[in-house]
């Protein structure tokens, strides 16, 4: 739930109960994780974001039972446990990406013939990335981001900090029920 809690959802739900004619309901962690989607509260319409821990196929389920207005696709959101498949799209459709290679290892510090790591740079299949630079896993769930430095700069590698929470609910999911109050047609712009 905290990412229903965040600045920029809060901003999102606020204008959609400016107009006066929406009730929206945060779905709890409880109920997203732990209650059968039958038992979910009934809904027009349904915005759910996909994050570490977040349930997605339980919103399939429930959207396809319950057949809500999905403000955004669910299915899509499949692609986000994958960064290969996500820079894949963005290629697809135009979006610029940054420059990257992938290097797959079984285990760390796997030696590779198609992978060269020197001081100041490191070559992947004849592609040479200057250091600083940034890899990240293929797990898009994985946050092991680590950072390369220069010997300019010292050298080595850091890995990103990442504050993590401990708590009894570690999952970190969004699911906003809006129910019409009436009866019209309606054009969310969100």
């Amino acid at each position: 739930m905290l990412q229903a809690k965040s600045a920029p959802m809060g901003q999102i739900l606020e204008r959609l109960e400016a107009f006066g004619e929406f009730e929206v309901i945060l779905f709890g962690d409880k109920v997203i994780l732990e209650d059968p989607v039958e038992s979910w509260p009934l809904c027009d319409c349904l915005i759910a974001f996909y994050s570490s821990g977040f349930p997605l196929e339980k919103a399939e389920a429930y959207a396809a039972l319950r057949k809500p207005y999905l403000v955004n696709e669910l299915e899509p959101q499949h692609l986000l446990h994958d960064r290969r498949k996500v820079y894949e799209h963005l290629e697809m459709f135009g979006i610029p990406v940054p420059r990257y290679a992938l290097v797959n290892r079984e285990f760390p510090f796997q030696e590779l013939d198609y992978f060269v790591e020197e001081d100041d740079f490191v070559e992947v299949r004849g592609m040479r990335f200057c250091k600083p630079f940034v890899e990240k896993p293929v797990d898009g769930d994985d946050h092991s981001i680590m950072i390369y430095y220069p010997s300019s700069a010292g050298g080595g590698m850091k890995e990103l900090f990442r504050k993590v929470r401990i708590c009894v609910c570690v999952c970190v999911c969004v699911c906003v029920y809006i129910k019409l109050l009436v009866s019209c047609s309606i054009y969310l712009v969100i």
